[in-house]
């Protein structure tokens, strides 16, 4: 039976303060950022470039590292001046609208299917040391075991990252130092051939394939609840990812392109170089250490990553309560569940992931462009915090950081439209057309009720609590839209 959505007064949201702390350091918030933007791109990546690039594939990584963090400048920003609890959802619903928060909690949904990557990938790497092994019971048994590590809540998770890190670290590290020490080809001479074998429409290319490796780490901002100083370790973890990804991609990078001929490595995965410059042992110690930690720190942040925004659209009634129950060490195991099934289902069913992937891109780019929106009403929604943020600028400077990320998704985004078939075109957009009227239908409900899960300057927060209560009380009289609330 499931049970209803809880319908809290006005007064009752605002009598509700900022929660304590939680027991997330920096150092545990730079292991998820950097677990979770460190994953199987660094493995598969490399090879393509060099046929879009040559030689200068290492110094495109670096390139697609900055652009990346463009694509999500505004967070260091904002998270120095809000606590969130649901990540980009709980910025929408603040700051975007009802409306804009009902077709955010939807679209997010088939996300939860990212998982899967990592397990097909996983299958496939153990497979290839051991070819004994069968893939997709390797890649079911890792989605188990970080299944059920996030049961056990964020303080293990977070534990766990960080134990995972250090060692993914000290591997990739090792290779990339044994393997400069062998670099034979002028992977710093711009003027050779090689180095730009395609000009710079290929050079671009490459950054653009590079690029989707390099941000993950802005689900740091989820942690907002759980992170011991929220507005002051969450920015300074995501900027500390910024150089950790360039030093690791940057230098792995380099050794892809600089010991073997470049026409030799072209097209091939970075395990093809491992294999042919480390001793047989070293290089089953490398693909333990790498490509299977890469995709374990990935897997073991994504499932708590997915669960946070959901969890939340649950609170406020978009979807059903029930879904948001908490075991007791707080984690809504349903919802983790759910995140499961999506991720091991392709794993189980041997069904290509890609194509789903390349389905969702417009709805995950419609979900971005909702998120930029949200960006740009921080200092008029929330005066007081913006004011008293760690990172504080003035407005127009503010705006322009904004306007660098939209910029920055709108080339991926165009670069993106150029591979999808007349089929994916329609799927996208039929997906968004859905979400916009669910958005629009679902939030005339008297059972929406937007809960404030950000905290910033106290006053805010209470005139945030005002609205969100006022909204309800309007739309229980027949109001039905966020502006005559607020008129």
């Amino acid at each position: 039976m499931t049970s209803p959505v809880p319908t809290r007064t006005a007064d009752a949201l605002r009598a509700e303060g900022e929660p304590p702390p939680g027991p997330l350091k920096l150092s545990d918030l730079t292991s998820i950022g950097i677990g979770q933007a460190v994953g199987a791109g660094l493995i598969t990546l490399i090879g393509p470039a060099i046929l879009l690039t040559g030689q200068s594939a290492w110094l495109m990584y670096v390139v697609a590292v900055f652009w990346g963090f463009a694509m999500i400048c505004p967070i260091p920003w904002i998270t120095s001046a809000l606590r969130l609890d649901g990540g980009f959802y709980s910025l929408v619903a603040a700051l975007g609208g009802r409306r804009l928060a009902g077709m955010f909690a939807l679209g997010y949904l088939p996300q939860a299917i990212n998982g899967s990557v990592y397990g097909v990938a996983a299958g496939m790497y153990a497979h290839a040391l051991w070819p004994a092994l069968s893939p997709v019971l390797v890649g079911t048994v890792f989605l188990v075991v970080f299944f059920v590590i996030n049961l056990l809540g964020v303080s293990v998770m977070a534990k766990t990252q960080k134990v995972l890190v250090v060692i993914m670290a000290i591997a990739l590290l090792t290779f990339a130092v044994g393997g400069l020490m062998n670099v034979q080809n002028p992977v710093f001479d711009v003027t050779m051939p090689d180095f730009f074998t395609d000009g710079w429409n290929g050079a671009f290319a490459a950054v653009m394939l590079f690029v989707y490796s390099t941000n993950g780490y802005s689900c740091i901002m989820n942690y907002g609840r759980d992170a011991a100083d929220a507005r002051r370790d969450i920015p300074r973890a995501m900027f500390l990812c910024v150089p950790a990804l360039v030093l690791v991609y940057g230098l792995i990078a380099i050794v892809a392109t600089g010991v073997l001929p470049i026409e030799e490595v072209a097209g091939q995965p970075l395990t093809y170089v491992a294999e042919r410059v480390l001793a047989p042992s070293l290089f089953v110690l490398f693909m333990l250490g790498g490509p299977l930690l890469e995709l374990s720190t990935s897997i073991n942040s994504t499932y708590t990553n997915n669960w946070k925004p959901i969890a939340q659209s649950c609170r406020d009634g978009w979807l059903p309560a029930w879904l948001a129950t908490e075991n007791r060490f707080g984690v809504p195991w349903k919802i983790l569940t759910f995140s499961f099934v999506m991720a091991v289902l392709p794993v189980l069913l041997s069904f290509s992931v890609q194509v789903v992937v390349s389905s969702l891109m417009l709805v995950a780019s419609a979900c971005a462009f909702v998120q930029i929106f949200a960006y740009y009403q921080l200092p008029r929604k929330f005066p007081r915090s913006w004011r008293s943020a760690r990172l504080h600028v003035p407005d127009p400077v503010y705006y322009a950081i904004v306007t660098v990320s939209l910029l920055a998704y709108i080339g991926v985004f165009v670069n993106s439209l150029r591979t999808l078939t007349p089929t994916l075109l329609i799927v996208g957009l039929s997906a968004i057309v859905v979400c916009m009227a669910y958005g629009i239908v679902r939030s005339r409900s008297s059972r929406i009720v937007i809960q404030p899960s950000l905290w910033g300057h106290p006053e805010d927060h209470l005139d945030a609590a005002t609205m969100f209560g006022a909204q309800d009380e309007a739309r229980t009289e027949g109001t039905t839209t966020d502006e005559e609330v607020l008129r």
